[in-house]
């Protein structure tokens, strides 16, 4: 059922990691304590698999990367920015220059 072998099983209840009885030289257990045993076994292993995940080593790594994105988005946001202010600037001064070199049609002149 379990495919654990009759030998572990009776360590496993001596260890006092599953319920059990002795009987003469015979460890003896319930398929609902052996049920429970597994699952048990798969709570502790996922609680380990999340501790280690956010592991301190690994969290400091989390953080770090996390920084490094935010400071790159920050950069590219305000190069952005500035880009567009730019191009306002130079359609702006573009136009003065043509308004006082003449160059803008003027609807008076028709």
């Amino acid at each position: 059922m379990s495919g654990y072998t009759q030998d572990y099983l009776g360590y496993l209840i001596r260890q006092g990691e599953m319920k059990g009885v002795k009987k003469g030289r015979v460890w003896f257990t319930t398929e609902e304590d052996v049920k429970d045993y597994i699952f048990k076994k798969k709570i502790r292993s996922e609680k380990l698999a999340v501790r280690e995940f956010f592991s301190p080593t690994r969290s400091r790594k989390i953080i770090i990367a996390t920084g490094l994105i935010f400071v790159l988005l920050f950069v590219l946001w305000a190069t952005l920015i500035n880009k567009k202010d730019n191009t306002e600037v130079d359609v702006q001064s573009t136009l003065s220059n043509e308004q006082e070199s003449g160059d803008i049609f003027n609807s008076t002149n028709y």
